[in-house]
């Protein structure tokens, strides 16, 4: 396993395992094949684009992570109702009203519920202070267009890339894509092509998102029962803009 922080004693070293450090390594697959199946029993149905998202009729929702449970319903009464049918066969622990799950804030204001990642991104944010990234108002500034053309074209400029953590930043910023910021998700994309070699072109822009990630860290989605939903504008995100081989993209994927 990777050395744990503030234990480090070179850094090619790893730790090796005597036994394992979370029970039994089929213990969490045993334990979804139980939970799983006794909830098909009380009438969950789980929906065909995820594992552990489950629906009872058409008025409440059940999130799934492991042991942990979010339930969501149109009422507190539809929620209630589910927690009691659950109670009957698990022993839980009701935690009230949900928070934080996965490094995702809920938020209840003017009677909506909003989610945001504004911790996730604050400790994301201080991990990478090192590099000095900058502040912007934009994921990618107008009229800048990256390409393979501007990948390292020599030892010295591979050898600065290798300061920056650029597959791990990747992943940090998807992890927000994914979830809570789509607006990024366009911009995370593009850097993620050039991870097999990116150059200081493709550093620097990529630490510049995570700048207005950080200038942005107050922005979160509404995800409240909306009476009204309307499409007002169609956005080009890509406009033909790939010089390496022209292929379109459109927003994130």
């Amino acid at each position: 396993m990777k050395q744990p922080p503030g234990f480090e004693t070179g850094e090619n070293h790893v730790c090796k395992l005597n036994r394992a450090i979370y029970g039994l390594h089929q213990s969490r697959r045993e334990w979804f094949f139980e939970i799983n199946s006794k909830l098909k029993e009380l009438g969950f149905e789980k929906f065909s684009w995820c594992n552990s998202a489950y629906k009872f009729g058409k008025t409440v929702v059940l999130l799934l992570y492991v042991d942990d449970i979010v339930i969501f319903g149109r009422s507190g009464t539809d929620a209630n109702e589910a927690v009691k049918l659950l109670k009957r066969h698990f022993d839980l622990k009701i935690l009230g009203k949900a928070k934080r799950l996965l490094w995702v804030n809920f938020v209840e204001n003017n009677g909506g519920i909003f989610i945001n990642q504004s911790d996730y991104i604050e400790r994301m944010c201080k991990k990478y202070e090192e590099f000095h990234y900058p502040i912007t108002s934009l994921p990618i500034a107008k009229g800048i267009v990256y390409s393979k053309k501007q990948c390292p074209q020599s030892q010295a400029e591979m050898a600065e890339m290798k300061k920056i953590p650029y597959r791990n930043l990747i992943g940090c910023l998807a992890f927000l894509a994914n979830r809570t910021r789509p607006d990024i998700a366009y911009a995370t994309n593009i850097f993620s092509q050039y991870q097999q070699e990116p150059g200081i072109a493709h550093g620097q822009g990529l630490l510049k998102l995570l700048g207005y990630v950080k200038y942005t860290q107050s922005l979160k989605l509404n995800i409240s029962n909306l009476k009204e939903l309307k499409l007002i504008a169609y956005s080009d995100a890509d406009y033909a803009n790939n010089k390496d081989d022209r292929t379109s993209m459109g927003g994130g994927r």
